[in-house]
């Protein structure tokens, strides 16, 4: 049965959410780590899976997918859409139990309620419930395990034991546990106990799969790679540490998912536990191997907020193991991540650019004129520093930058709609769908990764829409002036991301033809600036963390379009093969191998 839109988002009260101030926006970017030693504190597109793909390039149509590789062997999953953000399945435990979570990466843990978080996801007056799912009951699992610790001043009673991820808490040897709890710039936090269990992320998403040989009858993760000639490589099934969260406060509470995925680059990481996991198997990468577990990709899309999105609404892909360039309408580029062993994803912001009449990248008609924000690097980043830039945080729903931009940015957004009178805000505004057509475009040009260049791997600006260097775009932006206060030290191998109006404008979900501007020139200078989920939506986008690198590909993002575009390949493949064998026959018609699964919206090799 569907579950109603919670009360707090119906009707006119949702304009409490679209007219709440900024400091009451989604926010994910962790404020601080907490170590707290006492310990307190309707369109459902198909259902998620993660399939493996095996497929050629050979018969993809010019402009769609025309850089995919031969034999590409990567998994895919379906991201789901919550209140100002995206989310994927995870199935926790034996027999499994779904969580839905936020797909964060500014953050790296992996947390939900656990049975002891009481009115966790909860109304505190009605019992109203707003997560998905109950609290992952731990009782019910065969596989789960609490991380149990011992320090050195007891070392009576055994050697010191270490907590992996949190701090421990130590009364005796039948009381202690490790703790953790995690705070973000939205004030919301949540605390937990240290704990492990099997897990699997994405697969059908009302039907958990028990055992790695149900996963592999389904395709989930099945021959990802191979150990040695005769030994595949099957591990979409592993043990994760995660938080068991015992108290939740703020947006946590309040949310429509369960709990948080934490895919940034340090310890804890989703995406890097799952890796160590691959490694412990025997599986080591080779040059040249196109499925890379130091990879994954997101590609986001926005669906109606008026849609029941507790049923699953689908809004996007996850692809573990590289990117799907299927998704992509231009080819992907690559930023430096100018501090990786920060842990975030952080792109150098070089220039920034207003378009006129809205439209993608390759959307400008000749002779298009750009609008430079006159700023120096150093407030375009927000912080001065070489290395200084802003995160990709994908569980922020906003994009915010610094206030030291607003003017520079406001004179750029007069010239581009040509009304010396126009005043860029955040307030509410009545537009029409021409009206929308007609704002401006923002142009982010992205410090270029120079080892992609030296190795080939970043497209030639000639054919690349996506780098300052395409001889049919972006000209206006090596050009210099000497009226510019800011020094113009853009080239053809820097990346161009473009934030379409309709991006960076929200629609109010009860009053249509009401838009509020969801890029904020509100932080002060030396502070974390963040590109949010409306920079990133739109892209696929690579977090590529054995180069320290950044990708960006325009893409539709359509995960119900992808597995028809994916199986069409695999089927033309297919045929092309029975064809060979049998070449004096015509190629028989191919149909599912099971029709209940393709037709729920499932595609396997």
């Amino acid at each position: 049965a569907k579950k109603p839109i919670p009360t707090h988002l119906v009707d006119g009260q949702e304009d409490e959410k679209f007219h709440a101030p900024v400091s009451q926006r989604r926010r994910m970017y962790p404020m601080s780590v907490i170590q707290n030693p006492n310990g307190s504190g309707e369109i459902q597109v198909v259902d998620a899976r993660l399939v493996q793909r095996h497929m050629t390039g050979e018969e993809v149509k010019e402009g769609e997918g025309a850089d995919h590789a031969a034999d590409v062997t990567y998994e895919t999953g379906a991201l789901y859409q919550g209140y100002g953000t995206h989310y994927v399945d995870l199935w926790v435990g034996t027999p499994p139990q779904r969580q839905t979570v936020i797909i964060d990466t500014g953050s790296s843990i992996t947390a939900f309620p656990c049975s002891k978080c009481h009115d966790c996801g909860v109304d505190s007056a009605s019992k109203e419930r707003y997560h998905i799912d109950p609290e992952f009951d731990e009782t019910k699992s065969g596989t789960f395990k609490q991380a149990h610790c011992r320090p050195k001043y007891a070392s009576q009673h055994g050697p010191e034991s270490k907590c992996s991820l949190g701090d421990c808490i130590y009364d005796n040897e039948e009381k202690n546990f490790c703790t953790m709890s995690a705070m973000y710039a939205e004030g919301s936090s949540w605390t937990a106990k240290e704990s492990s269990d099997i897990v699997y992320p994405s697969g059908p998403h009302n039907t958990g799969l028990e055992g790695t040989e149900a996963l592999k009858e389904h395709g989930v993760g099945a021959g990802m790679g191979d150990i040695t000639d005769d030994r595949p490589f099957d591990w979409m099934d592993f043990r994760l540490s995660f938080g068991c969260q015992t108290k939740i406060t703020g947006m946590f509470n309040n949310q429509l998912e369960d709990g948080i995925m934490g895919m940034d680059n340090r310890a804890g990481a989703f995406w890097l536990q799952l890796h160590q996991h691959y490694k412990r198997l025997g599986f080591k990468k080779e040059d040249g191997d196109v499925f890379d577990p130091t990879k994954f990709s997101l590609c986001y899309d926005r669906q109606p907020t008026s849609l029941d999105l507790a049923a699953g609404v689908g809004s996007g892909q996850l692809t573990l193991g590289g990117s799907d360039s299927l998704l992509h309408h231009t080819p992907m580029v690559y930023a430096n991540n100018v501090s990786p062993s920060m842990g975030w994803y952080t792109v150098r912001v070089k220039a920034m650019f207003l378009r006129p009449n809205a439209g993608r990248l390759g959307d400008a008609k000749p002779h298009t004129k750009y609008y430079r924000v006159d700023a120096t690097e150093e407030h375009l980043n927000g912080r001065p520093g070489d290395r200084s830039g802003i995160i990709v945080d994908s569980g922020t729903t906003d994009t915010y930058l610094s206030e030291s931009l607003k003017s520079a940015f406001n004179d750029a957004f007069r010239k581009a709609l040509d009304d010396p009178s126009a005043e860029y805000h955040n307030d509410p505004i009545e537009l029409s769908k021409d009206d929308l057509k007609h704002m401006p475009t923002i142009l982010i040009v992205l410090q270029g990764h120079d080892k992609s260049k030296l190795t080939g791997t970043q497209p030639d600006p000639s054919i690349a829409v996506g780098l300052v260097g395409h001889p049919n775009h972006h000209r206006e932006m090596t050009r210099t002036s000497s009226n510019h206060k800011s020094q113009n030290d853009v080239n053809e191998h820097d990346v161009v991301v473009a934030i379409p109006p309709d991006h960076y404008m929200e629609e109010s979900r009860t009053h249509p033809g009401v838009y509020v501007s969801r890029v904020y020139f509100n932080e002060r200078f030396g502070a974390q600036n963040i590109f949010g989920s409306n920079f990133i939506m739109g892209h696929e986008v690579l977090f590529d963390n054995g180069m320290g690198r950044v990708g960006f590909a325009e893409s539709h993002c359509n995960y119900d379009k992808y597995l028809s575009e994916s199986d069409a390949l695999l089927q033309n493949e297919e045929r092309r093969t029975e064809a060979t064998v049998e070449s004096n026959q015509p190629p028989a018609e191919l149909v599912g191998a099971n029709d209940d699964l393709h037709s729920s919206g499932w595609n396997r090799k």
